[in-house]
C-alpha cells in the first residue's frame, strides 16, 4: 500500500446493480469519478487558481482490473486513491475500490486514470499551475500494480 493514501467513502446506488446481482463494470467508473471530485475538493480547498481552486481537467484514460465480484451493501465503500504520476500538464490517480480502510479489507478492484490540464477555450493542454502541483506532490506514492495483458492478446 502506498504511504500517502487519501480515503474517500462513496454510498452505493440500488441502480449500480445489473441482472446479475453484482455491481455493474460501467458504475465503477462513476464510483471512481465521486471519489476524485470528492477527493481534489479537498486537496485543493483554499487554493486560489483556477476554478473552484482546482485545475480545469479532462479524463484521458481509465485502466480497471476487476479483482473480485461487488454485490450491493448500504455501508459505503471506500476508495483510495493518490497521485502515482506527475507531469508537466498531466497526472495519474491510482485508485482502490475497497470495502473497509482496513488494510486487510477486501480489495474489489484497483484502477488508474489520466488527467490532463485543459484549456477549454483553446482546446489546449495547459501547465500544471505552481499552486496545483505542489498540492499534488502530497499525495505522491508509487502507481497501482495492473495486471497488463501481453501485447497482441485479443
Amino acid at each position: 500500500m502506498p504511504a500517502r493514501l487519501y480515503y474517500v467513502d462513496v454510498p452505493m446506488r440500488w441502480s449500480d446493480m445489473d441482472a446479475l446481482g453484482h455491481v455493474n463494470n460501467v458504475q465503477y467508473l462513476r464510483l471512481l469519478e465521486e471519489a476524485r471530485i470528492l477527493g481534489f475538493a479537498e486537496w485543493f480547498a483554499g487554493v486560489e487558481t483556477g476554478p473552484d481552486g482546482r485545475p480545469p481537467l479532462l479524463i484521458a484514460r481509465a485502466e480497471i482490473d476487476y479483482v473480485r465480484q461487488l454485490h450491493w451493501r448500504a455501508e459505503p465503500l471506500v476508495v483510495a486513491l493518490w497521485v502515482s504520476d506527475l507531469g508537466a500538464a498531466s497526472f495519474d490517480t491510482s485508485y482502490e475500490v475497497r470495502a473497509s480502510r482496513d488494510p486487510d479489507a477486501e480489495v474489489y478492484a484497483v484502477a488508474e486514470t489520466s488527467q490532463v490540464v485543459f484549456d477549454m477555450a483553446t482546446q489546449r493542454p495547459i501547465r500544471l499551475a505552481p499552486e496545483h502541483r505542489a498540492v499534488l506532490e502530497r499525495y505522491v506514492a508509487e502507481p497501482i500494480r495492473m495486471r497488463r495483458r501481453p501485447k497482441g492478446h485479443r
